[in-house]
């Protein structure tokens, strides 16, 4: 980790910062995330349990500047699981409907404010971004001290990375063991479904599979019936 990436980490540990209450609008609209936006523009970005960013409106408040799945059948902005991967189009429509010019710097200021923030719109658009510096503070959500809704959101935006990192797997398998709860951890067979095809190819598999059959996870079957061989 360089120099830079390790001050964004040690100043947004939660180990360092104050407890977390959610800023209001005032104090959002004062931390600035560069490229004229500020926190407040974090509210314009409307979220699901299941499917990430469902949309985000523009300026005004009102205005729908972008709607996942909008082209689809039902008219887009479902909160279903099987809206929540992004695909190319969906980043670069998001990245310009908040008149993103620089994607790389606003996933270091959302992690550098990150305690400032509203957590879960923050968590979303890190996934959307998918700079590879934020897997790290992504896994790091997973842990106790962070709330369950926000803890959700980093799930799935680990879970919708193109990018796969063994550290991932770990974090996904030690929140299984830690927390039954399937609500919590819905969002963990999401993790497993779409890295399945990297995951099964992998010389330790077969010893993944016993490390989620110990978790003793509700999830933990259809996880393990999920990740079979082609």
């Amino acid at each position: 980790m360089s120099k830079h990436l390790l001050l964004l980490w040690m100043l947004a540990s939660p180990l360092l910062a104050a407890p977390y209450h959610k800023p209001s609008a005032q104090q959002a609209a004062r931390v600035s995330l560069g490229q004229g936006l500020t926190g407040a523009d974090l509210e314009r970005v409307k979220v699901g349990n299941q499917a990430g960013i469902l949309k985000v409106l523009a300026k005004d408040g009102h205005t729908v500047a972008f709607l996942k799945g909008g082209e689809s059948w039902n008219g887009g902005g479902i909160d279903g699981r099987e809206w929540a991967p992004v695909k190319p189009e969906d980043r670069d429509a998001i990245l310009r409907a908040l008149d993103v010019r620089d994607p790389i710097d606003l996933s270091h200021m959302l992690i550098l404010n990150y305690e400032k923030l509203s957590r879960v719109p923050a968590l979303a658009l890190l996934g959307v971004l998918q700079e590879p510096h934020s897997h790290e503070f992504l896994r790091h959500r997973l842990q106790p001290g962070e709330d369950n809704i926000a803890r959700r959101q980093a799930v799935l935006a680990l879970a919708i990375s193109p990018r796969l990192e063994s550290e991932d797997v770990t974090a996904m398998v030690n929140l299984l063991k830690r927390d039954h709860n399937a609500w919590n951890t819905f969002g963990v067979v999401q993790f497993f479904e779409y890295h399945h095809d990297e995951l099964v190819k992998q010389p330790d598999f077969a010893k993944l599979k016993t490390r989620l059959q110990a978790t003793n996870s509700p999830h933990a079957p259809q996880i393990l019936g999920m990740l079979q061989p082609p």
